[in-house]
């Protein structure tokens, strides 16, 4: 179903390859078990094996969602996807949160690249201040700062809502009716797309 609910105009949505795409995967790991409760998890070599290589430009930017507990991970799903980090993005909470050692308050946006992709916007920081809200809802902050640095046509993978753009975005998840099919990775909406078809 699409939980469309923001004010920006929907525009067509563009097919691949996609110059820049962004990504919140949900991590299955031993200690980010608190987000099953929330939507289902998927391991690290299912992550690594989806087809983002096959849905990237030549030359294109990734943006990878990881939290503390899944840093490390997130340079290896990069790298399977066929890119190379060049900078962590941190998003500072400012509140208290979960954690066994340290309490988390920061999760991290990676930067990557392949081919030659250079970025619009060389000012950016390493850095940035949004307010927290439901679960795993990331910033919509997120959305003007890629489209600054980076190119479009854009992807966000693992969706949930359109993104608050009045850019062109492709999205792809199992809470929204996506706009691409990853073949061997179903979503509800491929089914009901499959159903107007027949």
């Amino acid at each position: 179903m699409n939980t469309n609910t923001n004010s920006a105009t929907p525009r067509p949505a563009p097919v691949p390859p996609f110059r820049t795409i962004l990504a919140d995967p949900p991590w299955k790991t031993h200690q980010e078990r608190g987000a099953g409760n929330h939507y289902n998890l998927m391991s690290l070599e299912r992550i690594k094996a989806m087809p983002v290589n096959a849905l990237a430009a030549e030359n294109a930017h990734l943006w990878l969602w990881v939290t503390n507990a899944t840093l490390r991970e997130g340079y290896d799903v990069a790298e399977a996807w066929g890119f190379t980090v060049r900078s962590p993005l941190t998003w500072i909470k400012f509140r208290l949160g979960m954690g066994h050692w340290l309490r988390n308050s920061t999760e991290h946006l990676l930067f990557a690249t392949r081919g030659k992709a250079p970025v619009n916007f060389r000012s950016q920081p390493t850095w940035i201040n949004a307010p927290v809200q439901d679960h795993s809802h990331k910033p919509e902050e997120q959305y003007a700062l890629i489209e600054r640095v980076s190119p479009g046509p854009y992807l966000e993978l693992f969706a949930r809502r359109r993104p608050s753009s009045r850019a062109a975005w492709s999205v792809w998840g199992n809470q929204i009716d996506s706009d691409i099919n990853l073949p061997g990775y179903p979503v509800p909406s491929d089914r009901t797309r499959d159903e107007r078809a027949g």
